[in-house]
């Protein structure tokens, strides 16, 4: 058999991780910026509400907490000119909840809110709705919150990568030398991971101001308003725990630096996805011991791919990186689950699509490591199987990071509203709304005769009340003689609203139809 060259085989570690962070960087700037994470569940007044008096506050609430920072909500004229208000707080100390205390002497017309806040996995969220006093105003300019530079968005996603990455090295550089009586070796590997990850912290610690508020990056107060936040806490957590896990590792000292991995994973876990949505209880030790499980398996793989690294430690490698799978299948299963919510959403949404090529990769690494066995009990060499396994990791790394930056599909995704209520003499009326989101909808609405047949009555007219009672008008046209439709349905808020539908069935004649309509 042919020796490799020791020194060509001692940078092939440092060679993989060069080109990790070369495909972390590509991959992650052409990943899809992130999605609203955080929805509007109504506001007060309504979207386009017209009210008589001038209200005191204007109230917005969201689906989880959120973080205002100092121009979160802001109050706008029919003109585009803003006006003086104190800063939005949180109603009551709910997170969930901002009041904006409107100025007194309002004069009669159409007001704007814009707002731009934080949702609570470290995303911003933006958004407008208007209201008038009295009558609308006759022309409206058109507003929109401040955007995020799209240089800021890309930095971004790539600090997020990055720091996947440096604590991947650091936590499996650690296990190979505390765990697995690796050499010393397994040291350095601790110390380029936790550079890369205080690196990749200090950054994103630098740009969640800019990313969240939309300002600059030379504006000295954002950084103030970003250690306030959930997620600047976190981020400061983290540099001190990877000071401290560096400390306890090169003492070393197992039990403290085992405590220390766990309270890493946190800092991202109650920082993200995990802590919002379904079973959040359960969502944060399970995303934790999948970030654990990740990070001992792939950084262990790179820390053992020098060379001469005894066969005994690797052999010893094999059954943790076989029980660190065996957390990720179960982990991953559930967390997918829990971000997904239905099979239809993998294929409809952007989350989903990825989630589906990482286990795609999955799945190929897994025949990797199965043939990295075989080749530990013939005595082969183990060095192709493992730089093949752990490259495939490393796009994985990658890709798990462009999910952190995705909306979960159950936010992201919705089942049609496809409702068949009782209708005329037996028969019945269906009614489809896609995507059954706030905003833009399109309402398909068929009126079946009791033979099955599509019937045509002289006249049919819509309306769309909401959860406040508030009634909307409904355009219908005809698509064919009895499917009617709705194509530009603007529904402003969800919850659970009442198409209804008045059927003309003579000239003296008319029936009322409600149908419920469920829109998230």
């Amino acid at each position: 058999m042919t020796r490799a060259d020791p020194a060509r085989a001692r940078l092939a570690p440092t060679r993989l991780v060069a080109a990790a962070l070369a495909a972390l960087l590509a991959l992650l700037a052409l990943a899809p910026a992130a999605g609203a994470h955080a929805t509007i569940v109504r506001t007060t007044p309504s979207d386009r509400a017209v009210v008589g008096s001038a209200p005191r506050t204007v109230q917005i609430r969201w689906s989880e907490a959120v973080d205002l920072g100092p121009d979160s909500v802001r109050l706008l004229d029919a003109t585009g000119e803003e006006l003086d208000t104190p800063k939005a707080t949180h109603a009551g100390g709910d997170a969930a909840t901002a009041v904006l205390r409107l100025p007194a002497g309002l004069k009669d017309g159409t007001y704007v809110v814009t707002w731009r806040v934080t949702s609570a996995d470290s995303h911003p969220v933006a958004g407008a709705f208007s209201f008038s006093i009295g009558e609308p105003s006759a022309v409206v300019v058109s507003t929109e919150p401040g955007a995020t530079s799209p240089a800021v968005k890309v930095a971004d996603g790539i600090a997020r990568g990055v720091a996947f990455l440096g604590f991947a090295l650091a936590i499996g550089g650690a296990a190979v030398l505390l765990l697995l009586g690796g050499e010393r070796r397994g040291v350095r590997w601790v110390w380029r991971g936790a550079a890369l990850l205080a690196g990749a912290t200090v950054v994103l610690l630098l740009l969640q101001g800019p990313y969240a508020t939309g300002g600059s990056l030379l504006d000295p107060s954002l950084l103030w308003f970003s250690l306030k936040t959930r997620f600047g806490e976190a981020l400061v957590a983290r540099l001190l725990l990877t000071a401290g896990f560096v400390v306890l590792v090169t003492r070393p000292q197992v039990t403290a630096a085992s405590v220390c991995a766990v309270g890493l994973t946190l800092t991202w876990t109650l920082a993200d996805h995990s802590r919002t949505g379904v079973q959040p209880w359960l969502g944060v030790p399970a995303a934790s011991l999948h970030l654990l499980a990740m990070g001992l398996w792939l950084g262990g793989l790179v820390a053992l791919l020098a060379r001469d690294t005894p066969r005994p430690v690797l052999a010893r490698f094999s059954p943790l990186a076989l029980g660190c799978f065996a957390v990720l299948g179960v982990t991953g299963v559930y967390l997918a689950w829990r971000q997904s919510g239905t099979p239809a959403a993998l294929p409809a949404t952007g989350f989903g699509r990825l989630l589906l090529v990482k286990t795609g990769l999955v799945l190929v690494i897994v025949a990797f490591a199965a043939l990295t066995r075989r080749a530990l009990a013939r005595a082969g060499d183990l060095r192709r199987t493992v730089l093949a396994e752990a490259a495939l990791g490393l796009v994985v790394l990658g890709v798990t990071s462009a999910l952190v930056n995705a909306a979960p599909a159950r936010v992201a995704y919705v089942d049609p509203v496809d409702v068949t209520v009782p209708g005329l003499d037996g028969g019945k009326v269906q009614v489809r709304v896609t995507p059954a989101k706030q905003g833009q909808n399109v309402a398909d609405l068929y009126l079946v005769s009791p033979t099955g047949r599509l019937t045509i009555p002289p006249e049919v007219t819509a309306r769309l009340r909401g959860p406040d009672g508030d009634s909307l008008p409904v355009e219908l046209g005809s698509a064919e003689p009895g499917h009617y439709v709705a194509t530009a349905l603007t529904i402003p808020e969800p919850g659970d609203w009442t198409l209804r539908i008045n059927v003309r069935t003579s000239e003296i004649d008319e029936r009322t139809i409600d149908v419920p309509v469920r829109i998230r």
